[in-house]
């Protein structure tokens, strides 16, 4: 999204909340106005503007008050992910775990990965399939359900992050390394 985007949604947010903005022009200092748009330009430079756009009008539809960038965000996420319930993420996982004695490797590319995450490897599909079904109906299918909602907010979190972000701590996970410089490209 370019600065012209933001300037443009930042307009549909005054015309859609005018009593919210109507002093604003006037209380507003002009380098809080450029502030303003810098860190919104900044916190949607790699979104789409048409996603934006959308999510924004469906707030507006619901909330009485401007959302705020993480409103927005949240809204986005909600638009372009589909979480899967957990039951269903069984249902595939249990599918895989009984095709897997001899194709492990392909049932393990099928999964979604929710369950990749929690199977992490084909091999370790194909040790699951080798159980009692019983053991899987119990205790494998208990410890998917303890482990996926965390798996799911791990993952969400992890589409949310920043490019920045993600940058930090993929440099902050090797030992030893001085993440500092990262923070000033």
């Amino acid at each position: 999204m370019t600065r012209d985007d933001t300037v443009a949604i930042l307009g549909i947010l005054k015309t859609s909340y005018p009593n919210f903005y109507k002093d604003m022009k006037k209380d507003m200092k002009k380098d809080e106005m450029y502030n303003t748009i810098d860190l919104w330009s900044e916190m949607f430079a790699n979104d789409d503007v048409n996603i934006v756009k959308v999510a924004i009008k469906e707030l507006i539809q619901t909330l009485r008050f401007p959302p705020a960038i993480a409103d927005i965000k949240q809204k986005m996420y909600e638009l372009t992910n589909q979480e899967t319930l957990p039951t269903d993420l069984w249902a595939s996982l249990k599918k895989a775990i009984s095709n897997s004695a001899y194709h492990s490797v392909e049932e393990f590319e099928k999964l979604p990965n929710e369950c990749k995450m929690f199977v992490k490897n084909p091999r370790q599909l194909k040790e699951l399939s080798q159980n009692d079904a019983e053991i899987n109906n119990t205790v494998v299918k208990g410890q998917f359900f303890k482990q996926i909602e965390v798996i799911q907010k791990r993952m969400k979190e992890e589409k949310q992050m920043l490019p920045e972000a993600r940058r930090v701590r993929e440099m902050a996970l090797k030992v030893g390394q001085d993440v500092s410089g990262l923070l000033s490209e």
